[in-house]
C-alpha cells in the first residue's frame, strides 16, 4: 500500500510497499524505490536506487545511476550527481547553525552539492558543502568544509588523507 500524490512516475519505475510520495516528485525511468521510503517534492534520475527507510525532502536532486542506501536522510537543497554511491545511514544537513540556533526559515538554509562518481561511506554526516567529482568520504566522517575532486577524506572533522588519482 503506497500513498502517491500528484507526482510524475514513469511506468518502468519499481516501487516497494509502504512508500509515501508527495506532490511534485519526479522519478526517472527504471529507478527502484524500496519499502518505507518517503519522498517529498524531489527529483530522482534514471536507473537509480533508493533504499528502504530513506527520506528525501523537497528540492533535493538525485542524479542518474545513483544508489542511496537504507536509513539515509537527504534534506532540502541537496544535489547529488550521477553515478554516486551513498552508503547506509548518511545524514545531510542544510542548517549550519552559525547563528547558534535552529533556523526554521528556509531562506537561512544552505545548499549542498555532490559531484559525479562520489562515494560516501556509512554514517557520514554532510554539512552544507560542495564535494567534487570522484571524491571518497570515509565511513563516519563529519564533513564541514568543501572537498576537492578526487580527495579522500576521513574523520571528525573530515580531513584530506590523500587523493584517488594518486596525486598529493
Amino acid at each position: 500500500m503506497n500513498n502517491i500524490i500528484l507526482s510524475t512516475i514513469h511506468e518502468s519505475v519499481r516501487l516497494g510497499n509502504f512508500i509515501t510520495i508527495q506532490a511534485g516528485v519526479e522519478i526517472g525511468h527504471r529507478t527502484v524505490i524500496w519499502n518505507y521510503a518517503n519522498l517529498y517534492g524531489c527529483k530522482i534520475g534514471h536507473d537509480s536506487m533508493i533504499g528502504p527507510f530513506v527520506e528525501i525532502q523537497s528540492e533535493a536532486l538525485i542524479g542518474n545511476r545513483t544508489r542511496i542506501s537504507s536509513h539515509t536522510f537527504i534534506c532540502s537543497d541537496v544535489k547529488i550527481g550521477d553515478d554516486c554511491f551513498i552508503a547506509h545511514g548518511v545524514m545531510f544537513i542544510n542548517d549550519d547553525f552559525k547563528n547558534h540556533r535552529v533556523n526554521y526559515e528556509r531562506e537561512k538554509w544552505k545548499s549542498t552539492t555532490i559531484g559525479n562518481h562520489v562515494i560516501i561511506g556509512s554514517n557520514a554526516t554532510i554539512f552544507p558543502v560542495s564535494i567534487g567529482d570522484h571524491a571518497l568520504i570515509g565511513a563516519g566522517a563529519v564533513v564541514t568544509k568543501d572537498v576537492p575532486e578526487n580527495a579522500i577524506v576521513m574523520g571528525n572533522p573530515a580531513r584530506i588523507k590523500g587523493y584517488r588519482d594518486g596525486s598529493k
